[in-house]
């Protein structure tokens, strides 16, 4: 009969630390503050990729991280995103050119803290001059709605 009750109660205590773990990942991975949704860093990430095209033609190399938020701002196109592009925090916004400006590839990410757990599953972006934009997480992350 002690038998029973302490497989009773190990069966029950195993049930309860499963379900508080999983509503503890269903509050660490909502919607936060600051977090932007998926669809919006890929809106960001389109109107950066058509500046780099844009650049391109008219200077016939890819721009630099601030040639491009300079280019975007004297085409009045920063409104198009809706990332602040010029203070894109708490985002970070990287374009990467090799030395000759022939290839560029760009990141929209937000900085994980490593010591906050819900800050390590955010969406984060990439793309170069294929053109082809990625979406991307963190192995062991819940996929993002999209």
């Amino acid at each position: 009969m002690q038998t029973n009750r302490r497989v009773f109660l190990m069966a029950n205590l195993v049930l309860a630390v499963c379900l508080s773990g999983s509503a503890t990942q269903t509050q660490e991975t909502g919607v936060e503050a600051g977090i932007i949704p998926s669809a919006k860093l890929l809106t960001a990430m389109r109107v950066l990729g058509t500046a780099q095209v844009s650049y391109e033609v008219e200077n016939h190399r890819f721009a630099s991280q601030d040639e491009l938020v300079a280019f975007l701002r004297q085409k009045n196109w920063l409104g198009k995103s809706p990332l602040n592009l010029e203070n894109p925090a708490p985002y970070q916004v990287q374009v990467t050119t090799d030395p000759s400006a022939t290839h560029y590839q760009i990141t929209i990410r937000r900085p994980p803290d490593p010591n906050v757990k819900s800050t390590w599953c955010h969406t984060a972006t990439f793309s170069d001059e294929s053109g082809v934009i990625y979406l991307g997480q963190p192995i062991d992350c819940p996929a993002a709605p999209h």
